[in-house]
């Protein structure tokens, strides 16, 4: 698909005008005696005869860590996941119940090259294919322009990732910018019905603390359903530890990701031992 230049005003209502603010009040409210049914479970982690759910609809989520700490191996595995309605190959542990299990990845980092080696091992881990769009170069207006044309013409579209969501602000530490992207990305999941994973750096050292990077990480740290913390194992530079940090349906026990030699994601628990590094020609 080829992008024109930015011709449409997707922004929020001016919070300025009062024609824009009001509304019907009684949308917003919650009736005790109405029969809500849970969310179902986009995700979930399963061990020990346990299951509990990692992301949910209509709803976002955040996933942390330094840089270089395997955040898109997981996130390959969480994508084979998905669009494999169930678990792929070497991921048992990740099970996906959703019905909607078209899958987007906006990637705002990685040049052509690897751009191309993640979607196609999603491909060959799930037999399926999903959009993937690379928009670094993009300005954030495009950016956003892009992503709320993707989900205006795919309604089947149930979980979107952004890797790295800072590219889509100038200033991370800003309240301002922050607080209005947030509300973007709400506006987005409520009128698409569209649970957003979004990825971000954690502060640079051991010092911060695995604090999420700046203002942006600390909103989104507070507001979203799931935040995964991703990071090196200490004791083996060959796998991360992947945490849930902070979770709004019940915690779930650590788990190992590790790839082989051509990037193959194995997903396993500390108490299992080692996964097994088969390989897929890729």
């Amino acid at each position: 698909m080829i992008l024109k230049p930015l011709s449409l005003d997707i922004s929020l209502p001016s919070q300025d005008n009062q024609n824009d603010i009001e509304f019907d009040i009684t949308e917003c409210l919650v009736d005790p005696n109405e029969e809500v049914p849970e969310p179902t479970p986009i995700i979930a982690f399963e061990h020990n005869g346990y299951t509990v759910p990692i992301f949910t609809e209509n709803n976002k989520s955040l996933i942390k860590g330094q840089a270089k700490s395997r955040k898109s191996t997981l996130i390959k595995a969480i994508g084979a996941t998905i669009v494999s309605k169930g678990y792929y190959n070497e991921g048992g542990k990740l099970k996906s119940y959703y019905h909607r299990n078209e899958l987007s990845i906006i990637d705002t980092e990685q040049g052509k090259y690897h751009c191309y080696k993640a979607v196609k091992m999603i491909q060959r881990l799930s037999g399926e294919s999903i959009n993937y769009y690379r928009v670094a170069g993009k300005t954030i207006p495009q950016k956003k322009y892009l992503v709320e044309q993707h989900l205006k013409t795919h309604p089947n579209c149930g979980v979107m990732v952004i890797d790295n969501i800072v590219h889509f602000l100038l200033d991370f530490n800003s309240a301002t910018e922050s607080r209005e992207l947030e509300s973007w990305i709400d506006y987005l999941v409520e009128t698409y019905n569209c649970h957003i994973i979004l990825v971000l750096h954690e502060n640079g050292s051991d010092s911060g603390l695995g604090k999420a990077k700046g203002h942006l990480g600390s909103l989104l740290e507070n507001t979203c359903e799931t935040t995964i913390r991703v990071r090196k194992d200490p004791d083996n530079k060959g796998q991360s530890i992947v945490s849930g940090a902070l979770t709004r349906n019940g915690d779930f026990e650590d788990f190992i990701i590790s790839m082989d030699y051509q990037g193959v994601p194995y997903i396993s628990v500390p108490s299992d031992g080692k996964p097994m590094h088969k390989t897929i020609k890729i």
